[in-house]
Parts: C-alpha cells; sequence; structure tokens
C-alpha cells in the first residue's frame, strides 16, 4: 500500500522545517511528498529546494495565486500511490499519525480515514482558543465520522476523482464540501483517532474572528448551516453590543447592560467551560472563555449569512455548488 503525503504552503518559511521533519521521521515513512507553493515570498521555496534534493522523496510544483483546493487537487493529480494523506502548513504530525492512517484502509470498503487533531499553544489566549476549537478526545473518534478535514486525512485516490476533486471555487469550506460529497456518493468514512496533527490557533482575537468569519461563509456558500439560527445569533450579540453603546450617553442603562452581559456569559460561557473537564480554573479562563465564544458565534454567523446571501443571489455560486455535486474529474 503506496501513501503519498499532499499539501499546499504559502510563505511557511517559520513553521515548514517542524512539519518536514515530522513528515520523514514517520513510524511509516510516506512514500513521497508533494508540496504545491502558493506563490511564497519569503524564504520557502529556497527551504523547499534544500529539502526536495537528489534522492529525496520529497518533490514541489509552483503554482502561485492558487488557493487551498486548487492546490490539492494539483498535488494530487501529481501523486503517483493510491493512497492520498493530507495535511496543511503550520500542522506538525506525530510520529505515528501515517501508520495510523493507513491501518483502516486494510478494509477495501473504506474510502476515506479522519484522524484527530490538537492544539498547541504558546500564550494563555492559544491555550483557550485550542481548548474551545479543537474537540475534546472524547467527542472525537466515532467509528464512521460524517466528516473528514484537511489538516488530518486520508483518502483513496479514485475516490477523489469520483467526488470531483476539491471545490475549487471554495477559499474555505472546501474540505467540508469534500466530505460531504463523499457522503452523497456513499463512500464509507473511517475514523482513526490516534492519527494526530498538533495545530496552532490563530494568536490574538482580531485573527480568530477573521477565521470564523471565513468558515461561516464557505458553509453559508455550501449552504451547510440554518440561516434562521444565525439571524437569532446576530440578534442576540446586536441587543447587548447596543446596550452598551447606550450606555455611554445614557448611563442609567448600565444596569440593564449589565444585567445582559452577565446573562450572555451564562449561556455562552458556562456549558463550554463545564465541557473543559477542569482545565478553566483561573481567572484568564472566566475571561478569555466567554470572549471567544462570543467572538466565534458572532463573527461565524456573520460570516454564514454573507456566504448564504452569495449562493442565494450570486448565481455562479449556486451553479458551482450544482455543478460540482455532479462532478467529476476529466
Amino acid at each position: 500500500m503506496k501513501v503519498s503525503v499532499v499539501m499546499t504552503v504559502l510563505n511557511e518559511e517559520l513553521s515548514l522545517s517542524s512539519l518536514l521533519e515530522a513528515l520523514l521521521s514517520q513510524s511509516r515513512q510516506p512514500d513521497e511528498i508533494v508540496i504545491v507553493d502558493g506563490g511564497s515570498t519569503d524564504g520557502t521555496l529556497k527551504l523547499l529546494e534544500r529539502y526536495a534534493g537528489e534522492g529525496s522523496r520529497i518533490r514541489v510544483h509552483r503554482a502561485p495565486g492558487v488557493n487551498i483546493a486548487r492546490g490539492r487537487n494539483i498535488g494530487i493529480a501529481e501523486a503517483k500511490s493510491d493512497i492520498i494523506a493530507v495535511t496543511d502548513g503550520g500542522c506538525i504530525p506525530e510520529g505515528a499519525w501515517l501508520e495510523e492512517l493507513l491501518k483502516r484502509f486494510t478494509d477495501p470498503d473504506i474510502a476515506a480515514v479522519a484522524g484527530s487533531f490538537r492544539g498547541e499553544w504558546t500564550t494563555r489566549f492559544e491555550y483557550y482558543a485550542a481548548l474551545l476549537a479543537v474537540p475534546r478526545e472524547s467527542d472525537a473518534g466515532a467509528e464512521e465520522p460524517s466528516l473528514f478535514f484537511g489538516r488530518s486525512s486520508a483518502f483513496r485516490k479514485n475516490a477523489w476523482e469520483q467526488a470531483g476533486g476539491y471545490p475549487e471555487w471554495l477559499y474555505t469550506g472546501e474540505d467540508t464540501l469534500f466530505a460531504l460529497r463523499f457522503k452523497e456518493l456513499g463512500c464509507r468514512i473511517a475514523s482513526a483517532p490516534l492519527a494526530v496533527v498538533r495545530w496552532r490557533p490563530r494568536p490574538n482575537l482580531r485573527k480568530l474572528a477573521k477565521m470564523y468569519f471565513l468558515y461561516g461563509r464557505g458553509n453559508g456558500r455550501i449552504l451547510l448551516g440554518s440561516v434562521s439560527g444565525s439571524l437569532y445569533w446576530i440578534r442576540y450579540h446586536a441587543a447587548w453590543i447596543l446596550c452598551i453603546i447606550g450606555g455611554v450617553f445614557f448611563p442609567l442603562l448600565w444596569i440593564p447592560a449589565v444585567l445582559v452581559l452577565m446573562y450572555l456569559y451564562l449561556i455562552a460561557a458556562l456549558p463550554v467551560v463545564r465541557g473543559l473537564r477542569g482545565e478553566c480554573n483561573s481567572f484568564f479562563c472566566e475571561f478569555y472563555i466567554p470572549l471567544i465564544v462570543l467572538t466565534r458565534n458572532v463573527t461565524t454567523n456573520a460570516g454564514f449569512l454573507l456566504g448564504w446571501w452569495e449562493n442565494r443571489f450570486r448565481p455562479e455560486f449556486r451553479d458551482c455548488l450544482e455543478r460540482y455535486r455532479g462532478a467529476t474529474v476529466s
């Protein structure tokens, strides 16, 4: 069983060495590593050229301006193996990652395998962002998960062809729609919870908000979610924001503003805190948890509404979605 690891990179000079060393020291070595560079302007290409020397299993393709989906499709088309494993720049696969993914393909009916991922952090903010963004270990590892994600997954190349490849018209949400396409085709997806990739979340609130907004927008474009649910959350958060703004001009409104914020904290934060199993026991947790939860809810749902509007009122997105659901790779 031969396996190719495929990934796209863009300006990953600072983290790329750690990723490549992790792939080259796997307990089950990849037969090849295909890397598509999307037009890096830092030292990424020089670093790749150094690794992709004579006799190396690493092959590099330059494709300036491509998005992640297009880059992956280019890499997979160039790959020579029947099994494709996928990860992303900025991630670090643990030593048995590839071996654990491949174990599930001994069943010929399995078309794709969902690995798992864990957060890494260097600051308090990243720590709590990772706890909220990465599924708890007890929640992961279902025998037949509904989805698999590009950060840690593998699939058969012929299933990729049947699905039509990754949807290149999506900037985010491409791996979600790709996995949904597998489900639509009746392909079996297995789980490999011990196939772990370590991943570092966004380092500050601004970048985290942008990430969740783009995730929501991608889901809106593929109609994965609820418009009414998004409208509810937008109205809900707008209410307390307006209450605080009003309190600046009318001080008596600070009383209801504080009550609204307290209620919001109870609704949004406490269920999440209970799910952390005792990991949250400091002031930083009590501060960051509601802040991150609120940011995630507001930006994800705002992004979803924009993506839904694009799908509904911009025919090119709806047409792309309909074509993809009936496509195969030529």
